[in-house]
């Protein structure tokens, strides 16, 4: 763990770390009573035969150890607060980071998830035993300085039994780490491989392919079994060692105190008080190779949860904020590569478009538009160039201000687990009823949702599989309108609709382009080229002709639109 992160951990926490330290303290003092009491019976009690005496230190035993288990109750419930206050301070950074490295890298072989299974597996460690086996550690120079008291060579072989366990915890950790590694790769590809599955039962069903997923997904299981197997039966050996160590350890004490007796070097006390003595410096040792596992888990998950929120941590807030965008939209010189890709997408792109202008991106598939259009709304990092709104660059935006002046359509539409009205208001809490219906409205969705059984407060599963495809479609546009966006981006935004619906979306560009906004729509489809003021032709990642709508099918002629088999009227061949 790095030293300057270590430090300000204990910075923050140093209460909750300060009151499990005394309460540690307290605990670990404590545990001499029962050896005392031992000593105090054996050689003082059972001498005199005292029974006033044996029930006064019984009654101080009994009462050492309410004390006792109220001062682990205290350290169990601090540690609980810690493990609270640590999972709170960093959920909602690392939430940002996971958000942020699955834009970065949509092509991620896991199920993005690992970070928050990372936070998960530090709470269940720190709410666990295993940071009392750790705080408990040091105390073991303490009994063994009390053994080496008691007698020289009870002291040494209880070192003796120490080096061994602590020989063991370093077996332990060289064997585990390599495994809880690989779990961590296997369970996060494993659950993806669940989550696949799911996304395309019907289309995997219909297409024959269940069987093969099913069969994929299985082998993922069987890997899995393996790995944890493989970790859980190594831990359960290590563990059984130790367990089996510690108590021929403890009949080793137990035997050297009565030879020691017997040699008339120690009396019958030590005895006693010597083998729960040994037990006790050897817990915390057994306990920790016990906890191994989610030590190691932990201490991994860290190191990630660090360095993810290092590498994927939102920008510092704007200390300016500028104004909302209302001039134009510029990309210069930009070049854009998929996460993992060798070539780039987009190539040398240069454009600008002004308000109240609605330009049409055409082009055969894989040209670059979809590529383009994430980079203007900042979905994308550019490798080269940069897209600059009213002449500030995305960066020089807070992001989230800005995103309120966007509307997004993307060629699949997720919708959320909610009611519309919430998808429609991008489920803002201060959204007003007036705005939520004029974007529905806005999007010709309006009289659709007032035929459901529940209006606006219809409710809709993840992924909106209730509505229609086409319904889905006009709900993603009434959400992209809401609140009036500055950019409209449009990605094959009619794929599902019919003709109604066709005029409802022509409708709401020409009502975006009218109050001075900026439309940008991806297209394959000649019809719905009416709305738009300028084209740009893309091919292969590169704009090959930009201009006015009509100078740019003057040039190039409706052929590059014109769908396979269809004449030039449009009309099937």
């Amino acid at each position: 763990m790095d030293w300057h992160v270590l430090t300000l951990f204990v910075q923050r926490y140093r209460g909750h770390l300060g009151m499990v330290a005394m309460a540690s303290v307290l605990i670990n003092l404590l545990v001499f009573a029962g050896s005392a009491y031992m000593v105090l019976v054996y050689d003082s009690v059972l001498p005199s035969r005292s029974v006033p005496t044996l029930v006064a230190l019984f009654a101080m035993l009994a009462m050492v150890y309410l004390f006792q288990a109220l001062f682990e109750a205290i350290r169990a419930e601090f540690l609980l607060g810690l493990a609270n206050a640590v999972h709170d301070d960093l959920f909602a950074g690392l939430h940002r980071a996971t958000l942020n490295r699955a834009q970065a890298q949509p092509t991620d072989r896991d199920d993005g998830l690992q970070f928050i299974r990372d936070l998960d597996a530090i709470h269940a460690f720190l709410a666990g035993s295993g940071p009392v086996a750790l705080i408990d550690l040091p105390w073991v120079v303490l009994f063994m300085a009390v053994l080496l008291g008691l007698h020289v060579w009870l002291g040494l072989t209880a070192l003796g039994g120490t080096l061994v366990m602590g020989a063991l915890a370093l077996w332990s950790n060289l064997r585990t780490q390599a495994g809880s590694r690989e779990l961590a790769t296997i369970t996060g590809r494993r659950a993806a491989a669940a989550m696949a599955e799911v996304r395309f039962a019907d289309v995997a069903r219909a297409m024959g392919m269940r069987d093969r997923l099913m069969a994929r997904t299985q082998q993922w299981e069987r890997d899995f079994l393996a790995a944890q197997s493989g970790l859980a039966r190594t831990m359960a050996r290590l563990g059984g060692a130790s367990r089996t160590f510690r108590m021929v350890l403890q009949s080793l004490v137990l035997t050297i105190g009565a030879l020691l007796v017997i040699g008339g070097h120690a009396s019958g006390g030590v005895i006693l008080a010597s083998s729960v003595l040994s037990g006790r410096a050897l817990a915390p040792v057994d306990h920790a190779i016990a906890n191994w596992r989610g030590l190691i888990a932990a201490r991994a998950g860290w190191a990630r949860v660090v360095a993810g929120m290092a590498a994927w941590h939102d920008p510092p807030p704007r200390a300016v904020l500028l104004d909302p965008p209302r001039a134009e939209l510029a990309v210069r010189d930009l070049w854009i590569a998929p996460p993992g890709a060798a070539r780039f997408a987009v190539q040398g792109v240069s454009m600008t478009v002004q308000s109240g202008q609605v330009l049409a991106l055409v082009g055969p598939s894989a040209a670059g538009k979809t590529s383009l259009v994430r980079a203007m709304l900042g979905l994308s990092a550019p490798a080269r160039g940069e897209v600059r709104i009213d002449g500030a660059t995305l960066d020089q935006w807070d992001a989230q201000a800005l995103g309120r002046h966007f509307g997004y359509v993307p060629q699949t539409i997720d919708l959320i687990d909610g009611t519309i009205g919430e998808n429609i208001a991008r489920f803002d809490p201060a959204a007003g009823s007036a705005d939520v219906i004029a974007a529905a409205r806005a999007a010709g969705m309006h009289e659709t949702i007032l035929a459901l059984p529940d209006g606006y407060d219809t409710r809709v599963g993840a992924g909106g599989g209730e509505l229609s495809a086409g319904q889905r479609q006009r709900v993603g546009l009434a959400r992209a309108l809401y609140g009036n966006p500055f950019l409209l981006v449009l990605d094959e935004a009619n794929s599902n609709l019919d003709a109604s619906g066709d005029a409802a979306l022509a409708d709401a560009v020409d009502a975006v382009r009218r109050r001075g906004g900026i439309v940008v729509m991806i297209t394959h489809r000649p019809a719905t080229l009416g709305p738009a003021t300028h084209m740009a032709v893309m091919q292969q990642g590169r704009l090959i002709d930009f201009g006015s709508r009509d100078a740019v099918l003057q040039r190039i002629g409706g052929d590059a639109l014109r769908p396979v088999g269809c004449d030039r009227a449009g009309q099937a061949a």
